[in-house]
């Protein structure tokens, strides 16, 4: 009986999912948008009735929530709130609906990398939900429902990923795990998904091809995130598996941004988006009529779903806009209102991406689903030397991973620094991995097309790299 009545359920979110996927894709951008809007208020009224520690807040900031009726009034009126001013400072319980947690049912904890913990916080109903609102997103990229398909997870920090039908490998972060996995089972299953931190993926695939995994023979996915991801990375780890982005078929590599105290997924890629920043890696004028005048690195681009976040930037100290979330459901236990996660965040809306696309002739790249985009930097990380001087995390990154006899020869992991004022970049290279001749000078080669910044490549062996010798998977690296 509770067979049927899960399949019954099954049946009716996929259901939803159609219907709501229908609706983005034949909506008009502005409708979808007044939909969110509506969600953000409703939302915002309740927390600001039931959850203790955001009453108390509006109430030091002298805010009355019946004054807030718009949405124009929403980013005006509603004070930002962050980490800092959320976690601990409140009891966990006087954060949630009701003061309570007795629907709570697990939590997410962040890796804790910035000296303070968040959390999210979950329910049994909302997994389930959760867990076939995944399977249909990975159906729509990966067709999981045609193919034998195994999702392994090497997310850190035990954190799981719901699914309801699809075959789950928890390998947590053991890159010889999860080359273990799929060299005893791929013959069991036509694809494999694998979901991790970027430079454990990395690890992995490097690894399995060294033991004999013969990778571009298998149909192999990767979904990573948590940081900033550089075009270039896609494509050397492309170059690994020999997956083509003209041929999805052959596996895809999709990028996802989320926070643990928020939700998995706030941003999503998809095959479309993926072309628009390929495209923009290869064409300047477009590159710099989407990212801005004399954009050198693409940044990541994302769509986002606003009728499920409302999302909004504010200026930081230097005028970048910071991400500010507010996230709805019908199963949010911990309401976060106008959340600024402090990430370097650009949003652009689907007219003004459309036009820029048929501008630029290439409307061929305008994705279906009506739905505004975030052009994400990530964190801002970077040395100055001067006003023209300047060189940022997302550089090396995008350096790193253009010649592929030099990021084969790395582990992803370095330290930019400023010595005696001059830039300086430590690099740690793989184990058992030398620097071949010349490799330093390519990637300074690769950095001075990026920034006027001179900078002091060291390239220095896996064992004498000063910053961490026992790789840390579970916290994102400190790369300043």
């Amino acid at each position: 009986m509770m067979r049927i009545l899960d399949m019954i359920e099954d049946w009716w979110v996929r259901r939803t999912y159609r219907h709501a996927e229908r609706f983005l894709t034949s909506a008009p951008a502005e409708r979808i948008a007044a939909h969110g809007h509506r969600r953000a208020l409703e939302v915002f009224r309740l927390a600001a009735r039931t959850v203790p520690a955001y009453r108390r807040r509006l109430e030091a900031a002298g805010l009355r929530p019946e004054a807030v009726t718009t949405i124009d009034q929403f980013r005006s009126l509603v004070p930002i709130l962050d980490k800092s001013t959320v976690f601990g400072a409140h009891p966990l319980r006087d954060l949630c609906f009701g003061g309570s947690l007795d629907d709570a049912a697990f939590f997410h904890s962040s890796s804790g990398a910035s000296g303070a913990f968040s959390f999210g916080v979950g329910t049994r109903a909302g997994t389930a939900r959760a867990a076939t609102g995944v399977e249909f997103i990975l159906d729509i990229n990966f067709d999981i429902f045609k193919r034998r398909t195994l999702l392994i997870n090497a997310l850190p920090m035990g954190v799981r990923i719901p699914t309801r039908t699809l075959a789950v490998a928890d390998a947590g972060i053991r890159a010889d795990v999860v080359g273990a996995l799929v060299k005893g089972l791929a013959d069991d299953f036509d694809q494999f998904i694998l979901v991790g931190e970027h430079l454990l993926l990395k690890k992995a695939i490097e690894e399995g091809a060294d033991s004999g995994i013969p990778w571009r023979n298998l149909v192999v996915h990767v979904v990573t995130g948590g940081e900033f991801i550089s075009e270039t990375f896609r494509t050397y780890l492309g170059h690994l598996l020999g997956t083509d982005s003209d041929t999805p078929g052959r596996g895809r590599i999709m990028l996802n941004m989320g926070l643990s105290e928020l939700t998995l997924s706030i941003f999503q890629d998809t095959r479309h988006t993926m072309r628009i920043r390929r495209a923009a890696q290869e064409d300047q004028p477009l590159r710099y009529a989407l990212f801005g005048e004399g954009t050198a690195v693409c940044p990541e681009i994302m769509q986002y779903n606003p009728t499920r976040t409302y999302l909004e930037t504010v200026p930081d100290a230097a005028g970048r806009p910071e991400l500010v979330v507010s996230l709805f459901g019908p199963d949010l236990v911990l309401p976060l209102i106008r959340y600024n996660t402090h990430d370097i965040v650009g949003l652009m809306d689907y007219a003004t991406l459309s036009s820029i696309l048929r501008k630029h002739g290439r409307g061929d790249l305008i994705p279906p689903a009506h739905l505004p985009v975030g052009l994400i930097r990530g964190k801002d990380q970077a040395v100055d030397l001067g006003p023209a001087d300047r060189i940022s995390v997302v550089d090396v990154k995008e350096a790193l991973y253009r010649d592929f006899d030099v990021a084969g020869r790395v582990t992803g992991f370095f330290r930019l620094m400023k010595e005696q004022g001059r830039a300086v970049l430590v690099v740690q290279l793989r184990g058992g991995r030398a620097a071949a001749q010349g490799s330093a000078d390519s990637l300074g080669r690769c950095l001075a097309e990026l920034t006027p910044c001179p900078v002091e490549v060291r390239l220095v062996p896996y064992e004498g790299y000063p910053y961490s010798f026992d790789l840390n998977y579970e916290v994102k690296p400190r790369y300043i």
